[in-house]
C-alpha cells in the first residue's frame, strides 16, 4: 500500500520540481538558473521537449534543440539574454525530431565551427529515419487532430468535453505551425560522435557524455555535471511513461539503474519539469520492470501483442503522466522485444 502510495504521488511530484520562480519565459519555454552557470529550458504544455544550456568560460554548450528551428531561435534568444559568449558545443541526447531539429538553427547564428555531438547510433538513427520522420508525422497527426474535432469524440470514443475540445484545438494550431516550418527544416546530423564516453574539459567544469546502452532509443547519450550534481536525460527519464516507438523496455531499467548510481541531485528531463529527488526515477524503473515482467508471461503463455495489452494490468502506474495513452504502445512495443520482432 506505501507503494502504491508513493507511486500515485508522482505526478504532483513533478509539478512541484517544476514550481521554481522561471528567471526568464519566452512564448513557448521558462528558463530557469539550477545552478552557477547551467540553466534548463522548460517547454510549457503542448510544446515538444525541454532543452538546457551551459554557460562557461569562453563559450556555451547547448543540449538539444528542440522540434521546430523556430522553438531553437527563442532559446538562442534566451541565451543571448545571459551572456554573449557563443555556442560551441551542441549535444542531442537522442535522434527523435523534437531534440535535433532545431541544429540548423545554431549554425545559422553561430557559423559552421558549431560541433554537434551524437552518440554515433543517434547519428545513424537521425540520418535514416529522419527524412520518413518529416515527411510522414506532421500529416498523420493533423489528419488524426482534425478526426477527433470533427468527430466530437476522443481517441477511446468519448464525447470531448469543452476543456478535451480546447486541447485538441490548441494541439491543431500548433501541429499547422510545424507543417508550414517543416519546408524550412534540414537534416543536420552530428559532426562529432562517440561511443561510450566524452568529456569536455571547460574552464572549471567537466560536461561528461555517457552512452549506457539500449533504452528510449539505440543511441541515448546522458550528460552529467559532477560539479554541479546535475544529469541531463533527454528522454531516458521524463516526468511520465515517455513515447516508446523507437525503446527497448528490456533494456531500458540497466540504464537508469546506471544514472542512478552517478552522484546527481538534480535532473533536467526530455519533458516535464526540473526534478529535485529521485521519486521519479525509481518510479519509472519499477514501472519497466514491471510492465517487462508482464509482458514475459503473457509471451510464454503464446498471447499475442494485442492479447498481452488486455492481460498485463500496470494499473497500479495509472497515475503517472501519459499512462493512459502511452502504456498500450509500451506493452506492444515490449512485446515485440520479448519475442524478438523489434525494429529501430
Amino acid at each position: 500500500m506505501r507503494r502504491h502510495i508513493r507511486l500515485a504521488s508522482l505526478a504532483l511530484l513533478g509539478l512541484l520540481a517544476s514550481a521554481a520562480p522561471a528567471l526568464s519565459q519566452s512564448a513557448d519555454f521558462d528558463v530557469t538558473q539550477v545552478a552557477n552557470g547551467v540553466y534548463a529550458v522548460i517547454a510549457r504544455p503542448g510544446i515538444a521537449s525541454n532543452g538546457a544550456f551551459i554557460v562557461n568560460q569562453d563559450d556555451v554548450v547547448v543540449v538539444d534543440t528542440h522540434l521546430r528551428p523556430s522553438w531553437a531561435r527563442e532559446t538562442i534568444a534566451e541565451i543571448k539574454k545571459v551572456t554573449n559568449k557563443p555556442v560551441r558545443y551542441v549535444i542531442n541526447t537522442h535522434w527523435h525530431r523534437d531534440h535535433v531539429q532545431g541544429n540548423q538553427a545554431y549554425i545559422a547564428a553561430f557559423g559552421p565551427g558549431v560541433t554537434i555531438i551524437q552518440q554515433q547510433l543517434a547519428r545513424e538513427d537521425q540520418i535514416k529515419n529522419q527524412p520518413a520522420e518529416i515527411a510522414t508525422r506532421a500529416p498523420e497527426e493533423l489528419a488524426r487532430l482534425e478526426k477527433l474535432l470533427s468527430s466530437g469524440k476522443d481517441d477511446k470514443g468519448v464525447p470531448l468535453a469543452a476543456q478535451a475540445r480546447s486541447q485538441l484545438q490548441r494541439a491543431l494550431g500548433l501541429q499547422k505551425a510545424y507543417a508550414a516550418e517543416i519546408p524550412q527544416i534540414q537534416l543536420v546530423p552530428g559532426n562529432l560522435t562517440f561511443d561510450r564516453t566524452l568529456v569536455l574539459h571547460e574552464q572549471g567544469r567537466d560536461i561528461c557524455l555517457y552512452y549506457y546502452g539500449y533504452a528510449h532509443t539505440r543511441g541515448d547519450a546522458v550528460v552529467y555535471l559532477p560539479a554541479e550534481k546535475i544529469v541531463l536525460t533527454g528522454d531516458l527519464l521524463e516526468s511520465g511513461v515517455p513515447i516508446m516507438r523507437s525503446a527497448y523496455p528490456v533494456e531500458w531499467p540497466g540504464v537508469l539503474e546506471s544514472i542512478g548510481k552517478l552522484d546527481w541531485n538534480i535532473v533536467i528531463p526530455g519533458h516535464g519539469g526540473v526534478q529535485r529527488n529521485r521519486e521519479t526515477i525509481n518510479g519509472f524503473a519499477a514501472y519497466l520492470q514491471d510492465l517487462v515482467a508482464g509482458v514475459k508471461q503473457a509471451a510464454a503463455k503464446g498471447m499475442s501483442a494485442d492479447e498481452a495489452v488486455k492481460s498485463v494490468n500496470l494499473g497500479k502506474y495509472s497515475n503517472m503522466p501519459n499512462y493512459d495513452d502511452r502504456n498500450a504502445d509500451a506493452i506492444r512495443r515490449a512485446f515485440a522485444e520479448v519475442t524478438g520482432n523489434i525494429s529501430n
